[in-house]
């Protein structure tokens, strides 16, 4: 399975200009960290799977099975896809966690949240050139109806994470460092009007959202369920 590392982690200016940084030293301060942060680059890591079959609101790829209708509108069998985990690092969380200033750790949160989308741009664009189409995305716990608790499962479709790249799943589902993204890319549209999982998620300020809320098509999908 591919591990990518980012060749970058921040955008310091865009930092500066997110975090409204007028200060001198506020400002050369948060140049600092940006380079402490460039020193602790985040990955990613991914396989290649196929779906192996879709029976009525399960999908299985290999020996996991997903149990979420909206990933039979999404995926049709024999479909290759690409689960993935992408995160800031072990060493960037554990770098932050030992800041004491609360301006500081603001700060800081900023940069692995950048970071993470660091790891998983340099990720999307390798399977970019290795499918030869911009894959979208579908994720564990962004929407009801797959729900967080298929983090364990997606995550034994790419092998040891914590080994690999120091991802961690909890007790509670979510990731450890909780600066991670996990999911499944792939291609196309699925049927009945769904383009993306963002189709049935009610946050309106969402900024990764890829598409408009459809209220109608996630009652559809409830009313059967």
């Amino acid at each position: 399975m591919p591990i990518v590392r980012p060749k970058h982690v921040t955008d310091a200016e865009s930092l500066i200009t997110r975090a409204r940084i007028v200060d001198p030293d506020d400002r050369e301060r948060l140049l600092e960290l940006a380079q402490e942060a460039e020193a602790r680059p985040g990955a990613a890591v991914y396989e290649t799977r196929t779906i192996d079959s879709i029976e009525g609101d399960d999908v299985a790829i290999g020996d996991v099975t997903f149990h979420a209708r909206p990933l039979t509108r999404l995926f049709k069998s024999g479909m290759t896809v690409y689960p993935y985990v992408a995160t800031c690092g072990p060493d960037m969380a554990g770098y932050g966690d030992a800041l004491t200033d609360v301006l500081e750790r603001y700060w800081w949160d900023l940069i692995m949240q950048g970071a993470v989308g660091y790891a998983r741009n340099a990720m999307l664009d390798e399977i970019e050139k290795l499918a030869g189409y911009k894959p979208i995305s579908a994720n564990p716990g962004s929407i009801q109806m797959w729900p967080i608790s298929n983090q364990p499962a997606l995550f034994s479709l790419i092998g040891n994470v914590d080994e690999l790249i120091g991802v961690k799943v909890a007790p509670s589902f979510l990731m450890v460092p909780l600066k991670s993204v996990s999911g499944i890319f792939f291609q196309g549209e699925g049927e009945g009007g769904f383009t993306h999982n963002c189709c049935l998620c009610e946050r309106e300020n969402c900024p990764g959202r890829k598409a408009p809320f459809d209220p109608a098509l996630k009652a559809a999908l409830e009313s059967d369920m």
